[in-house]
């Protein structure tokens, strides 16, 4: 009978153990999943212009079993701005204390993201930054709407569409000969160009073929290999180094974007 009961008891504490275990295991997973919806509102609040900040009653988070809130305290005076804070609230269903509580202190003075407005980037991607700023594609479009960025660039964004972008100002080099490099206007599109390629062809000499990027086009009249005389040679850099309808480096394509707000 002692055994029996001994037994009993052992087992009553074994399964009240496992059942504060499961609750506690049970309880932690809500309140995770609770300060991660409070992290999602937070992202939205800060998203919001200080004075379209507005208290929100307890509401049901769509398709779960949680509802949240948020509180706004009263308006304060720091130095030349205003703040209030936020205060965001996650409940799970049924309960009348919040499983997670997130604080914000909202300002009246928008703080930068650490990028100043008219930086402009090469990004490898289509889809633009998500920094909380806000980044358009240099193809030339309207700064309307932009005004901080319309008083740095005027009323288009730069288009850099197929171009290389170039220090502004000029400097010499030497490494081969003297060249002076120098860029046009601050802002303005340069054509492509290349250094003059010079040579001469002539003397007594029989024209029977070229080389190279000089070939024999004709021998003059009658065929005559004898002379120069009416011989006409042609120039083809293709026959020696790659070409093109432009002149460029070796190159990979990005999307160069400006920050506008």
């Amino acid at each position: 009978m002692i055994a029996a009961f001994l037994l009993t008891s052992i087992a009553v504490k074994v399964a009240k153990t496992q059942q504060s275990v499961l609750a506690s295991t049970n309880s932690n997973n809500i309140a995770l999943q609770a300060y991660q919806y409070a992290e999602s509102k937070a992202d939205i609040v800060k998203l919001t212009k200080y004075n379209s900040l507005t208290a929100q009653n307890k509401k049901d988070i769509a398709d779960s079993n949680y509802q949240d809130e948020v509180l706004l305290s009263e308006e304060s005076s720091v130095d030349d701005h205003k703040e209030r804070t936020a205060t965001i609230n996650v409940y799970f269903k049924g309960d009348s204390w919040p499983r997670a509580s997130l604080k914000l202190i909202c300002s009246s003075v928008e703080k930068s993201t650490g990028v100043p407005i008219g930086t402009i980037l090469a990004w490898p991607s289509h889809t633009l930054p998500a920094d909380g700023g806000i980044w358009l594609l240099c193809n030339g479009q309207s700064t309307a709407g932009y005004p901080q960025l319309s008083a740095i660039v005027g009323s288009n964004v730069p288009d850099y569409r197929g171009v290389f972008l170039r220090g502004y100002g000029s400097q010499t080099s030497t490494h081969y000969g003297t060249v002076t490099h120098s860029s046009a206007a601050l802002g303005e599109l340069q054509g492509d160009a290349i250094r003059n390629i010079t040579g001469t062809v002539g003397g007594n000499m029989r024209p029977t073929h070229g080389s190279g990027a000089f070939y024999l086009v004709s021998n003059g009249p009658q065929g005559n290999r004898t002379s120069n005389d009416g011989a006409i040679f042609g120039f083809d850099t293709s026959r020696v180094v790659p070409t093109a309808n432009e002149i460029r480096p070796v190159n990979r394509s990005v999307n160069w974007i400006i920050k506008a707000a």
